[in-house]
């Protein structure tokens, strides 16, 4: 996993400003997402595992929960079962699942959009800018 991420020279930027939380275990990824987001204008909040991710959740509000899904102590899956089980207003308004072990298929019974890494930062703004799950 040399390259998560294809940047382009200059970095797009979404339409509006959005509070995301980036759960994802392997640190230079998580850097590097979260360093991109942010010039595109988003607010980022990371966490390295789940259960971390978790704890923010349910003590702040986010638009957006982008999550790998294969991670230590908690992993993506259980982490948007926990979410769900949370109370409307606590749930980011759009889940999107990230991973380069796991298929699109493999979300079936969740309300997530799928990323495949590694992913062009312009597919991860297009979803970012568009409906909700």
């Amino acid at each position: 996993m040399s390259q998560m991420i294809e940047t382009a020279s200059t970095t797009p930027r979404l339409e509006k400003r959005i509070k995301i939380l980036l759960v994802e275990d392997h640190a230079p990824t998580r850097m590097a997402i979260s360093r991109l987001m942010r010039q595109a204008g988003a607010e980022v909040v990371t966490a390295r595992d789940g259960e971390e991710g978790l704890g923010y959740v349910v003590t702040q509000r986010f638009d957006v929960l982008l999550t790998d899904l294969r991670m230590p102590v908690m992993d993506g899956f259980e982490l948007m079962q926990e979410v769900m089980k949370l109370p409307e207003s606590h749930r980011p308004g759009r889940i999107i699942a990230i991973s380069g072990e796991y298929e699109a298929g493999a979300l079936r019974g969740h309300s997530a959009s799928f990323l495949p890494k590694p992913f062009d930062l312009n597919a991860l703004l297009d979803m970012l800018g568009g409906k909700p799950n």
